[in-house]
């Protein structure tokens, strides 16, 4: 009812019901992450036990926010692994966009490593307001992706992952402010 269901609400009211949630259903559902993988409960949430609030967040024009085809597309399990990976780094979740949790959670090569998804989502909120936040989250994790194709960052300290999140998410500041592109001598990844 504080954001204003069962009416229609506006986009922060969701996104702010969705941070919320996610706290819920993290501290509600005593899951273990094999017992989070599984499908069948998040379609069960969705299809049975809550359908009015899945259908007052996401409507019902996109399957997958009903259906737990993809975990990171479904209206609750998104929300659980939002928790999961943002455990003790709640101020940072509520930093991030939709958009900015699609470019990290869905990209399996980053999303499947919470402390990098943690590190590259802090490094990115971290930046000055007047940084272009949707270019720069999309440009970086490209960049990543490229990186993981050659460093296991399991590998790393918690601190290198820090460093390598902060130098790439620089990198594609100064390509994106100077607006040189890579080929002609920007920085590579």
């Amino acid at each position: 009812m504080e954001y204003g269901f069962p009416e229609p609400a506006g986009s922060d009211a969701r996104i702010s019901f969705d941070r919320d949630a996610a706290k819920v259903i993290r501290g509600q559902l005593d899951l273990s992450w094999a017992e989070a993988g599984n499908r069948d409960l998040w379609s069960f949430l969705s299809l049975v036990a809550l359908p009015h609030v899945t259908m007052w967040r996401f409507g019902h024009g996109n399957k997958e926010r009903w259906v737990a085809t993809d975990l990171t597309r479904h209206t609750w399990a998104r929300l659980w692994w939002q928790a999961v990976v943002f455990a003790g780094h709640e101020h940072i979740l509520a930093a991030l966009s939709e958009s900015d949790l699609n470019q990290l959670l869905e990209r399996r090569s980053i999303g499947g490593d919470p402390r990098l998804v943690r590190e590259m989502a802090r490094a990115v909120t971290e930046l000055a307001a007047n940084a272009p936040r949707r270019p720069v989250i999309r440009d970086v994790t490209a960049r990543l992706r490229r990186y993981l194709a050659f460093l296991d960052v399991r590998a790393l300290s918690d601190q290198q992952v820090r460093d390598l999140c902060r130098a790439l998410t620089n990198e594609t500041i100064t390509r994106l402010m100077t607006g040189i592109p890579e080929s002609q001598g920007g920085p590579q990844a």
